[in-house]
Order: C-alpha cells, then sequence, then structure tokens
C-alpha cells in the first residue's frame, strides 16, 4: 500500500518527543500532522524545541481528534489520561498507538477494550521492549525449546538514580493517577514475563512485598528546600537524586523543561524526600500461572546504572540476559556446558526498540492483522500490577479470575 499515513501526537512530553521527531522528517511511510497538548506554553515549546514549524497545534483534544484528514494518533499523555484519550479516537474512528501503562487500573483497560471491540480502528499497546534486539533474541532462544519444560522465570529491573527520583517528583507519586510504580514503570516487565511464559497461559495468583524505604522525610539532609531550585547550594551539590534532564522533556535538553515547577501534572523538581506521595521505591512479586510455572520480579530505584536482567528455569537448561552484557547465556543442565549469544545492541531509544514501533504500528494498520502487542496484553500488565499491590496492602496471596482478563 502506498499511502502516506498522517499522525498526531496528544501529551507532549519524553515519550511523544521520541516519536514527533521520526514522524517529522523523511518517514517514509507517514508524516507528522497535528500535535496536541493542554498546556498552551508547552505546546509552543515543544513544537519549537522539536522544529515541528509547519505542524498543526491544538491545546482542545476535541478538536485535535476532530481533523479528518488525520489517520492514526499517537497518545503519550499520562496515565490518568488515557482512557479518556483512547476512548475519544475510537469515536473519532482513528487508528491509535497508546503507550504503556494502558490505564491506571484494570477496570479502565476492560472499558477501552470493550470500545475497541465494536470499532473498525487498529489498536496498538506501546509495549517497546518486545522489540529490543536483546529481548527479541532472548525469546527467540526461549521459544527454540533449549530449556525443555519452562518451571520458573524471574525478571528484575534497577533504575539509574536520576530516572528512579523522577517517579518521585512528578506525578506518578501519587498511585491514583499512575496506577502505582509497578503499572506506570513495570508494565514493560509484567509482559515481558507473560511474553516469555506465553500470553494464552494467565497468572492465576499474586503475592507482593515493597514499601518505601529511601524517599522518606526523615532520610533526607535537614536544612534541604521543598524543590531542588530552593536547596542550599551545598546540599543541592551532594544530592543523587537533585532534579536533571534526560528523563523527561525535552530529551537532550540540559535541564528539564518545567512550565511552573510546583505544577502537579509535572512534578518539576520537588524535593524526593517530600511526603506528598504514596508510592513505593522496591518491590518484589511473585507469580503463579494457570499451568504451574512460577516467577518472581523484583524492582528498586538507586543504582548507578538502569539495567535489567531475567531467567527463565527449564528442565533442561537455564536462559538468562541481562542488558549489561549484551548477550544470552544457555546453560545446559546435564552437561553444564555454557552457550553464549552475543546480541549487536541496537541504536536509538529504548536500546533500538523505539525506531521500530512506528513501522509495526503502521503493519498492523495495513495489513488488518493484530499488533505485535495489543490491548489484551496491556490490560494483563495493568491487572497484574493492581493485585500485585492489592497483595502488597493486604498481606493476602490475590487469586485473578479468568473472566477479569476479558
Amino acid at each position: 500500500m502506498n499511502k502516506t499515513w498522517r499522525i498526531g501526537v496528544i501529551g507532549l512530553g519524553a515519550r511523544a518527543e521520541s516519536f514527533s521527531r521520526k514522524l517529522d522528517g523523511d518517514h517514509p511511510r507517514a508524516k507528522l500532522l497535528a500535535v496536541c497538548d493542554l498546556d498552551a506554553d508547552r505546546l509552543e515549546k515543544y513544537c519549537e524545541w522539536c522544529g515541528h514549524g509547519d505542524v498543526r497545534r491544538f491545546c482542545d483534544p476535541a478538536e485535535f481528534f476532530a481533523q479528518k484528514d488525520m489517520d492514526a494518533v499517537i497518545i503519550t499523555t499520562p496515565e490518568f489520561a488515557h482512557k479518556e484519550s483512547a476512548l475519544a479516537a475510537i469515536a473519532a474512528g482513528k487508528h491509535f498507538y497508546l503507550e504503556k501503562a494502558m490505564a491506571t487500573n484494570s477496570e479502565d483497560c476492560r472499558a477501552i477494550i470493550r470500545a475497541h471491540r465494536k470499532s473498525k480502528v487498529t489498536a496498538y499497546l506501546g509495549f517497546n521492549m518486545r522489540w529490543n534486539p536483546i529481548f527479541r533474541r532472548f525469546k527467540e532462544i526461549v521459544d527454540s525449546g533449549v530449556a525443555g519444560q519452562i518451571v520458573h522465570v524471574a525478571g528484575l529491573e534497577q533504575l539509574h538514580q536520576t530516572h528512579g527520583a523522577a517517579f518521585m517528583r512528578r506525578f506518578h507519586r501519587h498511585s491514583e493517577r499512575s496506577g502505582g510504580l509497578l503499572n506506570t514503570k513495570c508494565a514493560h516487565d509484567l509482559d515481558m514475563l507473560g511474553w516469555l511464559v506465553g500470553h494464552k497461559r494467565r497468572v492465576v495468583k499474586v503475592a507482593s512485598f515493597g514499601g518505601t524505604n529511601v524517599f522518606l522525610p526523615q532520610k533526607g539532609p535537614k536544612g534541604r528546600g521543598t524543590h531542588c531550585g530552593r536547596c542550599p547550594e551545598a546540599i543541592r551539590r551532594a544530592c543523587p537524586y537533585v532534579d536533571r534532564a534526560g528523563f523527561v522533556f525535552p530529551i537532550d535538553g540540559k535541564e528539564p523543561m518545567h512550565k511552573t515547577r510546583e505544577k502537579d501534572v509535572y512534578g518539576g523538581d520537588l524535593c524526593v524526600y517530600h511526603d506528598d506521595k504514596d508510592l513505593v521505591d522496591n518491590q518484589t512479586v511473585i507469580l503463579e500461572w494457570n499451568h504451574g510455572v512460577r516467577g518472581n520480579f523484583n524492582m528498586q530505584l538507586f543504582q548507578n546504572k538502569g539495567r535489567r536482567a531475567y531467567s527463565v528455569w527449564g528442565e533442561k537448561a537455564l536462559v538468562e540476559m541481562d542488558t549489561s552484557w549484551g548477550e544470552v547465556r544457555v546453560t545446559h543442565s546435564t552437561s553444564g556446558e555454557v552457550q553464549i549469544h552475543a546480541i549487536k545492541p541496537g541504536q536509538g531509544g529504548h536500546g533500538g526498540a523505539d525506531r521500530f514501533l512506528i513501522d509495526s504500528f503502521l503493519d498492523a494498520i495495513e495489513t488488518g492483522r493484530a499488533p505485535d502487542s495489543d490491548l489484551s496484553a496491556g490490560l494483563a500488565a495493568t491487572l497484574l500490577a493492581e493485585k500485585a499491590d492489592e497483595s502488597r496492602r493486604t498481606g493476602k496471596v490475590i487469586e485473578i479470575r479468568k473472566d477479569e482478563y476479558l
């Protein structure tokens, strides 16, 4: 199909920047038609920074979705606006890419799915880790059957200090608006565990433990300010969690672009040791699938380098990968032989994954086939995060009914 797809982007932050820059250029199959953000000042600064001179600009989502010549939209709004944005796209007949996490709770995910089933539009859920070369190779090796019967899967995500701190000062710090840290940050990882096991299988039991051990008011230095910009210089220089660019818009800027530093949605340079949050800073999850496979996932926020690591224990072999290795290792159970599969690192955002997402989305639109990651996968990840947090709060093992997956 020799068609140039006209795409709009709504919700202008770091994720939007990655997509809109790729579209407003020489993309062979698509072009950036419009962008939308509720904040007029942010909208103008975003377009100026990204060089979107001739792109249509909107502050009213209704006007944005009403563009008749817009074929599809990329939704990168905060999670608390995902349901509203997705339903608006469906009502307008626009194909849509929805950034993870799908929504802040499973019922909103189900509402999106129900509306989508009545439509003719393509819906794509943005689990970019599936397109990271090392994760795709890891999946291929696991699917080859080298491990034999899978018994256990495990995942780990540790965040760089600056990255982890960003969640403590932006809208994410309120779980009602983000769905909690597992949902807003680790939906990727929960999806990855399900992807490795096979999404035809369902998690039926979840247990979780976690809490806030570091980002507590009593852990902060005496004399600190309420915001980084109001902190005494000596304290600011020594703080490992000072507000920096890199994980918020602009991606390559010298410092984060905050219109109003105290503004709740952006969070700005709020001190990470404040008491206005209910987010945990470390968590452990234990899972059991309906065919007897078990697994676990661990997350924490305070390391020098961000990394993810996964292991699949099988009857015949252990298959392991670590983003810091650049390889996948297979240790055979009987012989002890270790096979090394070197992986060439990808270029660009999310380990090279981002550059594949737009084309994968367009492929799904053009072929009409189910996309690489769909709304049911988004529901599964948010549902697991929701149930894990229920277990963490109640101290109980939580069972998940089949009908909760739709």
